[in-house]
């Protein structure tokens, strides 16, 4: 009965004109500030890739699952702090298949013993919907496409962020300009801007060799919110760094992540348990492998920033 709702509502997406959030939720999403503010695009004076991927409400035939590949660095050869960033994310829920190709560029400066960077995103928003194997009562329904269909959008989107030695705090609103895209005579989906807000911060336990990494973050479209608080502890011995923490967002989830940091590269897995609904067993499963190496290009010193999280 799960996955006979789970596609009857999918399908009714299909019908007319639709307006939805675009882009999915990661749990790893403190590791990701790139792809949520294009502020965010060299925020780690580094060069730095990462692909993550999210298989969501796990059990259901046609379940979300969302793959992103993010690669963003300083511009070499400036004396002014100017960064890029592309990627590309791959959405399929059901019959849908949804990609958001970006390229963010960042421009930053100091302020107040800190870096404030300003961003801009220009994307291309592409949705498809596939009729095949598609079972209808009526084969001649306009609600539905009587084959493929896809279509696609430019997009724009903008943040700002603020990065200290001990914390970084920033807000961004994509698809500001709320794409509209035809799929086909008859069909189209609105894409609905979205702002979101993140924080976080980095506190040493004395005399040890733990840190503790509380991060943030609050998605809206100012129709439906979702808001995510992290506690995350990582523990330093002989150049790596392990990792692990609880997350969680009200009336939604609670989830769990375990990772490991060492020789530049970054691999984590987390859990999330929905609190509601459809219950912990068919939550969802994140992967999150990332590289960074310092191109040294930037003086020692000079506006420097380590990790988002972990700022030392």
């Amino acid at each position: 009965m799960k996955r006979f709702l789970f596609i009857a509502l999918v399908l009714v997406c299909t019908v007319g004109k639709v307006q939805a959030q675009f882009d999915a939720h990661f749990t790893h999403y403190w590791e990701m500030l790139n792809y949520f503010n294009p502020a965010g695009a060299g925020a780690e004076r580094k060069l730095t890739a990462y692909a993550a991927y999210s298989n969501q409400m796990t059990g259901f035939e046609g379940n979300p699952r969302t793959m992103l590949i993010n690669i963003d660095a300083p511009i070499p050869f400036i004396k002014s702090d100017h960064s890029v960033g592309l990627g590309i994310v791959n959405d399929e829920i059901g019959k849908f298949s949804n990609q958001h190709l970006y390229l963010n560029y960042a421009y930053a400066f100091k302020l107040f013993k800190g870096r404030l960077a300003l961003g801009l995103q220009l994307g291309l928003v592409n949705c498809s919907f596939e009729n095949k194997n598609l079972i209808l009562n009526d084969k001649n329904d306009p609600a539905f496409p009587s084959g493929n269909a896809d279509g696609n959008k430019l997009d724009f989107g903008a943040g700002i962020l603020y990065q200290h030695k001990y914390f970084y705090a920033g807000v961004a609103g994509l698809h500001l300009n709320a794409p509209l895209v035809l799929m086909g005579e008859k069909n189209e989906i609105k894409v609905s801007p979205y702002f979101n807000f993140m924080a976080g911060g980095n506190i040493p336990v004395k005399n040890t060799l733990i840190t503790i990494q509380p991060s943030m973050q609050v998605m809206t479209d100012f129709v439906g919110w979702r808001a995510s608080i992290t506690a995350l502890g990582t523990y330093s011995y002989e150049g790596k760094d392990f990792f692990g923490g609880v997350t969680y967002s009200p009336t939604t989830s609670v989830a769990f992540v375990l990772g490991i940091e060492m020789m530049n590269i970054t691999l984590s897995y987390g859990y999330e348990l929905f609190t509601s609904g459809i219950g912990a067993k068919n939550g969802n499963h994140d992967i999150f492998l990332g590289y960074k190496i310092d191109l040294g290009i930037f003086k020692k010193g000079k506006n420097k920033h380590n990790s988002i999280r972990i700022l030392q």
